[in-house]
């Protein structure tokens, strides 16, 4: 449920639905914010099953849940 969720939790989903599949370094420049703030985002929005985090080689793709 995205009504719970805080701003900036809000503006990584967002990125990640306008993506569908985007790569978590990409969101680290896109939003600027630092990569345990994305790590700890991710974490939440996993946890409400609204994305999922494969790995790539040295990077995590990050997937929007349907």
């Amino acid at each position: 449920d995205e009504s719970d969720l805080k701003d900036y939790e809000k503006q990584v989903l967002s990125l990640v639905k306008q993506n569908k599949v985007i790569f978590q370094a990409d969101l680290i420049e896109k939003l600027g914010f630092g990569k345990a703030k994305i790590t700890r985002i991710l974490d939440r929005l996993e946890g409400k099953n609204c994305i999922e985090r494969k790995r790539r080689g040295m990077n995590n793709v990050v997937i929007l849940k349907e």
